[in-house]
């Protein structure tokens, strides 16, 4: 696949379709001005996504979750971030992929801005004390408009 660029595809319908990358500084500020995503991660069953809510710290991708669920099981192993915005009436959208390295956060105090512990309340109920930090290795993020 072409790195970069704008790139312009027929579809189907007759339709043109604008096709183009993002660069680091847009999925940057796409991570930043969103709050709900998926994670990705690998499971002897197969791969599983689940929505999150996050926030951005020092660069890295923090979720919030329960330490008896699915993902701190996988608290230790490579992940993929996704988020995304399309709209279907007009047939555009975008998304952004982080790929990384997910760890546990130990102790909250290494959230570096305290403000990212009090703004990632979860929409699920229940009890979530357990951070989860997926420093990248990878953002790339695409946008197809018709």
């Amino acid at each position: 696949m072409r790195r970069g660029g704008t790139r312009c595809q027929q579809t189907a319908n007759g339709e043109r379709n604008v096709f183009r990358e993002l660069s680091q500084q847009e999925c940057a500020a796409r991570l930043r001005g969103s709050g709900v995503g998926r994670v990705a991660v690998c499971t002897p069953d197969g791969p599983v996504i689940i929505p999150v809510n996050y926030v951005i710290d020092e660069g890295t991708v923090v979720v919030r979750t329960a330490p008896y669920t699915l993902l701190a099981g996988h608290a230790w192993d490579k992940a993929a971030f996704e988020i995304d915005e399309l709209d279907h009436n007009l047939r555009r959208g975008w998304s952004v992929l982080v790929v990384g390295q997910a760890s546990p956060v130990e102790d909250v105090d290494e959230v570096q801005d305290s403000r990212t512990v009090d703004q990632l309340t979860t929409w699920a109920p229940g009890s979530r004390s357990m951070f989860i930090r997926i420093t990248p290795v990878r953002i790339t993020g695409r946008v197809v408009a018709s």
